[in-house]
């Protein structure tokens, strides 16, 4: 199978690839309850060429994330950082984004990106988990619904902090009275761009009942710490003398933030 082919444009003597055909392979993951996750698994050749639209996909990112509320894959961010802009607050709202990457559609993008860039990054009209541009273009898709919860939250009058790691979006603040306000407006605002909140997922946690959890990492009144269900993981991978796992999840627990970030401390 031949993906692409090359289109020349004689004025100005120079060339780009353009995608022809996508060439892929599709692995189908039990999620439980009888529901599956489709993982795209793109050629050596379309993944190459699907990569080198990241630097100026990254860059856009930048510039649509004016607030930098944005801390799931990209560059000098991660799910510590993520975590550690809630410490200080004693409530934190967790929502869940339900099926985010198939709820994205080339309408999210159209003015953000150009119209070529964005058809060679999608399957089927949707940026399908496995390719490398996904994630980003999830994010770039999302960036106005980031704007508008913003603009929400500030009708609100109260001291809040907003991030959105990916699909998983925390709010934390001081005044618990506006909390059911705040479920209720975000739901609105996300469905108005077409997306859905899952609201069996979404937690509310409060700093009086001990560590509240933000994607993965235990935060305190000061500082952040690895949650006990990571530290249960590591106590199974030491006792199965399960080797890879156990140094992924001692990396894991030591909730580091990015090199770079740390050198502007």
């Amino acid at each position: 199978m031949a993906p692409y082919q090359h289109c020349f444009d004689c004025e100005n003597k120079s060339s780009r690839l353009v995608n022809v055909q996508q060439d892929y392979s599709v692995s189908k993951i039990p999620k439980g309850r009888g529901r599956y996750r489709f993982i795209y698994i793109p050629s050596k050749k379309w993944a190459s060429h699907l990569r080198s639209f990241l630097p100026d996909l990254d860059s856009r990112l930048l510039e649509l994330d004016e607030a930098q509320v944005n801390y799931g894959f990209v560059r000098d961010r991660n799910c510590v950082l993520n975590a550690f802009q809630h410490i200080g607050f004693e409530y934190s709202i967790s929502f869940d984004l339900e099926d985010f990457f198939d709820s994205v559609s080339s309408k999210h993008l159209k003015g953000l990106l150009e119209q070529d860039i964005i058809e060679q990054c999608l399957i089927d009209g949707v940026p399908r988990q496995g390719l490398p541009t996904s994630p980003v273009i999830c994010n770039i898709a999302f960036s106005k619904c980031d704007t508008s919860i913003l603009k929400v939250l500030e009708t609100l009058n109260v001291h809040y902090v907003y991030t959105r790691y990916a699909d998983d979006l925390t709010i934390s603040l001081n005044d618990p009275s506006v909390i059911p306000k705040i479920k209720a407006l975000v739901s609105s605002v996300v469905a108005s761009y077409g997306f859905k909140i899952n609201r069996s997922k979404t937690k509310v946690q409060s700093i009086k009942n001990g560590r509240i959890i933000i994607t993965g990492i235990g935060i305190d009144s000061e500082v952040i710490h690895p949650t006990r269900k990571t530290l249960k993981k590591i106590r199974a991978a030491i006792h199965q003398d399960n080797k890879s796992s156990l140094k992924g999840l001692s990396e894991w627990s030591k909730c580091k933030f990015p090199k770079r970030y740390i050198g502007k401390l």
